[in-house]
């Protein structure tokens, strides 16, 4: 018995590092979040208050929401990005706040619910056309990702401030606030509201898209051998298209909830959207070469955007702070995960 037990022993500690290991290589950004809740224990103890963690979904719902487009993108492969995704956020939220608006103040009384749907729907409409836009330009015509992603960027802004003159829009039904205030699920004396649960249920199902459909698997063979999944029968240019679609109707979702949460639709709205979405995928090991990461990776890497921005409001730094903690992070972990993945390689 003594014998086996000193066999078996270095062979359970070896495969209990080797699973450290894996983990720390595919999650780094578990630790960063770890040291960013560790930092605010010290400074901020009531800053893990349940309202304080409820707040922080709801007022980065838009955030959670238009990032898992981006997964989708980055997975496909082709050095696949959309720079568009902000703006076209942006623009879809000024177009959907004003038809909101016609809507509630016919004489009619329509029903503020049906407002809400067709706001959605109009909404997700225009996300599928820049979307579309972005994906046939990639897969049929072969422009590079980071080319007509910055000119749609271009195209959705401009519409953005012609629209508006450089006014805020507003006039969303009040039913449409009550969403991230009122109306939800009540724990003890709490209550939930869908704001902050939608987002995570979405972010779950699509979750679940990736990892265990067809579609999905398709869209990471794609990103990781464009050539095997060629010979496996999948179109290459439908998988890049679908992937930019999805991108802009999630945009297109992600714009409902500026006038849920916020109210009021300024056209820089989406100015300052797009760095964060980027930085969560990045950060979460979602390799922009494609073919590697999945949504576990991209739930910690948004959960530590979402935790650092709003730590950095919480103690009362500034949007050019923040700007700057996002892109010395991003530099940081750009470096981290290329020697992760050659590390990863050599395992």
């Amino acid at each position: 018995m003594n014998a086996i037990e000193k066999d078996t022993k270095p062979v359970r500690k070896n495969k209990y590092w080797e699973s450290f290991k894996r983990f720390s290589l595919d999650l780094p950004v578990f630790y960063m979040l770890a040291i960013v809740c560790i930092i605010m224990l010290f400074l901020k103890p009531n800053f893990f208050s349940a309202s304080n963690i409820i707040s922080m979904f709801v007022s980065y719902s838009y955030f959670i929401v238009g990032s898992i487009g981006l997964v989708f993108v980055f997975i496909s492969g082709n050095s696949g990005i959309d720079l568009s995704i902000g703006y076209v956020v942006g623009f879809s939220a000024v177009v959907t706040t004003k038809v909101m608006a016609v809507l509630s103040d016919m004489e009619a009384g329509v029903n503020p619910w049906l407002i809400i749907v067709i706001g959605l729907i109009v909404s997700c409409m225009i996300g599928a056309v820049f979307g579309l836009l972005n994906g046939i330009c990639v897969a049929k015509f072969h422009i590079a990702p980071f080319i007509i992603t910055l000119a749609t960027q271009l195209l959705a802004m401009g519409l953005c401030y012609v629209l508006t003159d450089g006014y805020t829009v507003s006039g969303a039904p009040r039913e449409l606030a009550k969403l991230s205030t009122l109306v939800g699920v009540k724990i003890g004396g709490t209550i939930v509201p869908v704001a902050a649960m939608l987002p995570v249920m979405i972010f779950l199902i699509m979750a679940i898209v990736l990892a265990k459909t067809t579609f999905g698997r398709q869209v990471i063979l794609t990103g990781s051998n464009p050539q095997s999944a060629y010979h496996a029968g999948i179109s290459i240019s439908k998988i890049y298209i679908k992937v930019y679609l999805i991108s802009g109707i999630f945009a297109g979702i992600a714009a409902m909830f500026i006038p849920m949460c916020i109210g009021g639709v300024n056209p820089d709205v989406g100015a300052n959207m797009l760095m964060p979405m980027v930085a969560a995928v990045t950060i979460g090991g979602i390799s922009q070469k494609g073919g590697y990461g999945n949504m576990l990776q991209a739930g910690f890497g948004i959960l530590f955007i979402m935790a650092l921005m709003y730590a950095m409001t919480f103690l009362g730094f500034g949007l050019p702070t923040q700007q700057l903690a996002y892109g010395i992070v991003i530099v940081f972990t750009m470096i981290l995960l290329g020697y992760i993945e050659k590390k990863r390689f050599r395992m």
